[in-house]
């Protein structure tokens, strides 16, 4: 197989694992408008990378297994469970079904005392 052939394979590849990914957030969205939840889903402030998985996760399959049971996303490596996250997460923040937590906000509310303690999202 040539390298044109090999690089419209990959590209091929690349596009289905997009619309699956696609299709993913879709079956989330339909499922939370189901169940009639109005909450916005609270993501941490910065998109995800290898290095803060790494840091947030005992192990690969760890991190792995929770994103598999949260956005049904299914991968091979840090980067890749990374992009395949930022790509549902940025979905439904587009959406209006998430919102990213703004660290200065939270730290505004905390110093009025007005802020409410939230578990850390991991």
């Amino acid at each position: 197989m040539g390298l044109i052939e090999s690089l419209e394979t990959a590209i091929a590849a690349s596009r289905r694992n997009y619309a699956e990914l696609l299709e993913l957030t879709g079956q989330l969205v339909a499922e939370r408008q189901q169940q009639g939840q109005r909450n916005w889903l609270r993501l941490k402030a910065k998109p995800w990378t290898a290095a803060t998985l790494k840091k947030s996760f005992a192990s690969f399959a760890a991190a792995r297994a929770y994103f598999g049971k949260r956005y049904g996303v299914k991968a091979r490596g840090w980067k890749a469970l990374a992009e395949q996250v930022n790509t549902v997460e940025t979905a439904l923040i587009h959406l209006g079904l998430a919102v990213r937590e703004d660290p200065r906000a939270a730290s505004l509310l905390e110093k009025g005392g007005s802020a409410q303690q939230s578990s850390p999202i991991p």
